[in-house]
């Protein structure tokens, strides 16, 4: 996927949760932490879906992160894109330059995971480790 997509795709969850996560007198708060080999995860998103499907996404900052979601066994995707390079954004000598990004974590994190949390009434933690795609042992 490219980088305007993840971007799109970023934004539109990040607009989701604006509209549909807050307030809802049936949600709760997930607090917690993401590290990436080791090493909390510097900048990234985390989405939980709700049983119903309604989607809230969140930043990943420092490796910390809080989300209000509705309770029961909601699905969890972690992305963490990294920018690779730049490339004008349209072909003119004077078109400005964006930001290439990529997925630093493998598809089971994000478009393909089967990550869940059983979030409770009130307050919940939960902490979550990743391994990137070049991770060494």
């Amino acid at each position: 996927m490219g980088g305007r997509a993840l971007l799109l795709l970023f934004l539109g969850s990040a607009g989701v949760a604006l509209i549909g996560g807050c307030g809802s007198p049936d949600s709760s708060t997930v607090s917690g932490t993401v590290t990436v080999d080791g090493k909390p995860l510097e900048k990234g998103v985390i989405t939980f879906t709700a049983p119903d499907g309604k989607s809230v996404t969140t930043t990943i900052q420092g490796g910390k992160y809080e989300i209000r979601t509705t309770p029961g066994t909601n699905r969890v995707q972690i992305s963490a894109p990294v920018v690779t390079g730049k490339r004008k954004e349209y072909n003119a000598p004077d078109a400005p330059l964006v930001e290439v990004t990529e997925e630093s974590l493998p598809e089971r994190y994000h478009s393909k995971s089967d990550l869940t949390l059983e979030v409770k009434s009130g307050g919940n933690s939960k902490d979550w480790t990743a391994e990137s795609k070049t991770h060494k042992p």
